[in-house]
């Protein structure tokens, strides 16, 4: 185990992150994943709103990350060790109460002599709220193909989305004919696909500053 690095040499650590331009600040909490900077013995160094929000509900407290599972602890303490030291990437699959949790382990250049690796956080979904919206205005879909569209990312089949809106599947069909046919996709295979890709928009609404 690590010793825990000295307050003061945290503290500059800190120091630097928050001099950081506003700009640059600003620019790490629109992107939708967490990207969480980490030093010695778990200590957070910075982390953007998302990463905050993600992390409040897995003991991150007094600057670091204390994950309830022992064992995860003890899996990210390994990956963020060898990030530092050998450059190693690791993509860890965490556990928890809220369900898991898929992390990369990043290595990063030494900053003011400290050694960092950067925790970045999984996608909460496959789309935003917002993206998709958005998407749906920039190809004209109705409220109703808009609700389909959504299913479909969350994996639900077309028999299922016409369950769960009382319609008929012949109903379900043709609104997804309507999306392809706007979106100029082959298939729904390829119309998720075109989801996936969508560059992340944030809501305006931020979370409470936290450790």
């Amino acid at each position: 185990m690590e010793a825990t690095p000295s307050p003061d040499r945290h503290g500059a650590m800190r120091h630097v992150f928050q001099m950081a331009p506003s700009w640059w600040q600003a620019v790490m909490n629109e992107i939708d994943l967490g990207l969480c900077v980490v030093g010695r013995a778990l200590q957070v160094v910075f982390a953007n709103e998302v990463a905050r929000a993600v992390l409040a509900s897995r003991a991150l407290g007094e600057g670091r990350l204390n994950l309830p599972d022992r064992g995860d602890q003890l899996r990210l303490e390994q990956a963020l060790y060898e990030a530092r030291h050998r450059g190693l990437r690791r993509l860890l699959v965490l556990n928890g109460h809220s369900g898991r949790l898929p992390v990369s382990v990043l290595p990063l250049p030494a900053t003011e002599g400290a050694e960092l690796a950067l925790l970045l956080i999984g996608k909460r979904q496959l789309c935003g709220a917002l993206p998709m919206q958005a998407f749906a205005r920039e190809y004209q879909l109705t409220g109703a193909e808009q609700q389909v569209l959504v299913a479909l990312c969350d994996g639900d089949a077309p028999q299922a989305i016409a369950t769960r809106h009382g319609v008929a599947i012949s109903t379900v069909r043709t609104q997804i004919a309507s999306i392809r046919a706007k979106t100029s996709t082959d298939s729904i295979r390829e119309l998720v696909a075109l989801i996936a890709q969508l560059p992340p928009l944030q809501s305006v609404l931020r979370v409470a500053d936290g450790a």
